[in-house]
């Protein structure tokens, strides 16, 4: 396995240089309705990246070359946003004492459903934005930063994840309510490790839930990684990342009015000098190598209102040499994809939120191996629309709506026998196409029937084009708050996903039940404003209809099954915004009878055990060391020698 290791960064950043001008020293404190000092509140002067964050004194800061009449905006988990009036004189100092009050509790503060792991504003998260990044080892990659979640684990060294014994393509990832087929690069490339294309630091929530989701998503047996984007640009800036073997070009902009903004990102990597220097660029007929270029353009409509556009390319290419017993040569992949989104948000009154958006992809993948020479090409577009009316301080209604269209070709050369790859070897072309449409919807409803337990009964519904089948999915949230930091929750509920296009290819008459799996989670969380975390979770999954070949009629039927059952510890200690670290344990027993299995036999990612241990300390705002340590029991094997 060869490996690519960024291990040098320089960064630079250009905004709002001033080189005579004399500035504004902006100094003070910041406390709650108590009169303590709050710790980690920010302060941002409107239109500007000049600002502060508080120490754990509640004391602050800053400079800045703005003059005239400015908005200084704090911020706070827990607290009112406050606007604050001030007016900057050059070369004079600024003293301000400000007061933060508590927000108001909403339905969903408690409301965090089993199995889910969120980043955000949350007062509850788990986990921060920049805890995920800095996570060690993980090199700033959202889904290898997962992996050190209970129930979730990597596959191969790339970012793909299988959760709770699933399967990787049974993980869902949506990013602004459109859905994210293929974010990685040198994805399935032999002997290459995978990266995810999201960028961690344009997100302004994550979350994560391991089983038991909403009724929201659909078409996903195992688990979903739901992204939100911030729906406005903050700031002003230009970056430069360097690295060994890669660089970036980043810039943000937001127009002093922030009525519109946009970012843009460009990188490239440069990896065939260290290849040359380390004598191993002859293993390679081309040297891995991945480019990227997007942005955003958001504009706000109205108060709460915002228009938002988002569009993304990424490509690599890789050809390293492989010594198979039937062709000694190179594998050569390419592939190249496009991403964009529409999203508009807004309020249709002070007690209802509306979320609309259309997204569409394409996803194009060429492979060489010996006689092996094909095209894959993917294109999915969605339209989805999500709509949330508080009926009161207990309860919400969230509906919404989405139709989803995937097609998928393949053409060129493939082997008759897959064991015999040689160029010479018998072989026959393809050229097919194939294509399905999807419509869902859903309703549940967020029921705080008491100060201390709510539930969540939601239900969805989903047609598929090509099978013509339809299913129906209820599913049950509860918790109930023991005391101000404990609680339980489960979750009982029914999924269903349809299968591959290419699993139809198989098949008499498209004829294939929906997958199914239905999921039973029970657990307990201590919760200490997320400086103390212990969470204990046991689930239980039926799975039934898996696509199975089926040996006696040649076709793929619905007629496999399995289960997944174990036991999920996470356990996080924080301390003074300078210590973190968690310790994640996982155990597992999932068994199917799936693909080629004519027995129920043990799952493809059947990890039996998993252990986690993270560690990272802030030695400045700036310098973080970090360890890591991961082991695992898996699914037993026998080499082949011969």
């Amino acid at each position: 396995m060869k490996k690519i290791f960024t291990v040098l960064f320089i960064f630079f950043a250009a905004s709002n240089i001033s080189f005579s001008q004399e500035v504004t020293k902006i100094r003070g404190t910041v406390v709650d309705e108590k009169n303590k000092p709050l710790n980690g509140a920010n302060l941002v002067i409107k239109g500007t990246i000049d600002g502060a964050t508080t120490d754990d004194k509640g004391t602050f800061d800053f400079e800045t070359d703005k003059t005239g009449a400015q908005t200084l905006i704090i911020t706070a988990i827990d607290y009112t946003e406050n606007n604050m009036q001030i007016t900057p004189e050059p070369g004079k100092e600024l003293i301000l004492n400000i007061k933060m009050l508590k927000a108001e509790v909403k339905t969903d503060e408690i409301l965090v459903t089993a199995s889910s792991f969120t980043s955000g504003e949350n007062s509850k998260v788990t986990l921060t934005p920049l805890e995920i990044v800095r996570i060690p080892g993980a090199d700033a990659d959202l889904y290898k930063a997962i992996t050190t979640f209970p129930g979730s684990n990597q596959v191969d060294e790339g970012s793909r994840i299988t959760v709770r014994g699933g399967d990787p393509d049974e993980v869902l990832t949506i990013l602004d309510q459109a859905t994210l087929y293929n974010p990685f690069i040198f994805d399935d490339t032999y002997n290459t490790s995978t990266y995810s294309t999201v960028d961690p630091w344009s997100l302004k929530g994550i979350n994560f839930t391991s089983g038991g989701f909403s009724a929201r998503f659909g078409n996903a047996l195992s688990a979903v990684l739901d992204l939100k984007s911030y729906s406005m640009t903050r700031g002003k800036g230009v970056f430069a990342v360097l690295g060994i073997g890669s660089g970036a070009l980043a810039g943000v902009y937001t127009d002093n009015s922030g009525k519109w903004g946009g970012t843009f990102s460009v990188n490239q990597s440069y990896l065939k000098p260290f290849f040359d220097l380390n004598g191993i660029a002859a293993d390679y007929s081309k040297v891995p190598e991945a480019k990227g270029i997007g942005g955003t353009l958001s504009y706000k409509i109205a108060e709460g209102s915002y228009l938002k556009l988002y569009a993304n390319y990424t490509g690599d290419k890789i050809g390293i040499r492989n010594n198979s017993p039937s062709f000694d040569g190179f594998f050569n992949s390419q592939s190249d994809q496009i991403f964009t989104n529409a999203k508009v948000s807004f309020a249709p009154s002070v007690t209802s939120s509306l979320n609309a958006g259309i997204s569409y992809s394409i996803y194009d993948r060429k492979l060489n191996y010996g006689i092996l020479d094909t095209r894959n090409k993917d294109v999915y577009s969605k339209f989805r629309t999500d709509f949330t009316q508080q009926v009161n301080n207990k309860i919400d209604i969230n509906a919404g709506a989405e139709y989803e269209f995937n097609q998928s070709s393949i053409s060129g050369v493939v082997p008759a026998f897959s064991f015999n790859l040689g160029t010479n070897a018998a072989s026959y072309n393809v050229d097919t196409t194939i294509s399905s449409g999807r419509i869902g919807e859903y309703v549940e409803a967020q029921m705080k029937l008491s100060d201390n337990f709510f539930i969540i009964p939601g239900i969805r519904s989903d047609y598929h084009t090509l099978s013509k089948k339809i299913s129906i999915d209820p599913r049950l949230s509860m918790g109930y708050q023991l005391t101000k930091y404990n609680v339980l929750r489960g979750t009982v509920g029914m999924y269903h996903q349809y299968a591959s296009l290419r699993s139809f290819e198989g098949t008499l008459n498209n004829d294939l039940q929906p997958e199914q799996a239905v999921h039973y989670i029970l657990g307990y969380e201590f919760n200490k404003d997320g400086d103390i975390v212990v969470r204990v979770e046991g689930y239980y999954k039926d799975y039934s209809n898996l696509v199975v070949f089926d040996k006696t009629t040649g076709y793929n039927q619905s007629l496999g099954k399995g289960f997944a059952k174990g036991i999920d510890v996470f356990i996080k200690g924080k301390y003074k915004n300078k210590f973190t670290g968690w310790i994640s344990y996982a155990y597992a027993d999932s068994k199917r009878r799936q693909f080629d299995a004519q027995t129920e036999t043990s799952a493809n990612y059947d990890i039996t055990h998993n252990l986690s241990v993270v560690a990272s300390y802030n030695i400045t705002d700036n310098i973080t060391v970090g360890a890591i340590y991961k082991t695992s029991t898996g699914k037993p094997y026998t080499p082949v020698l011969s």
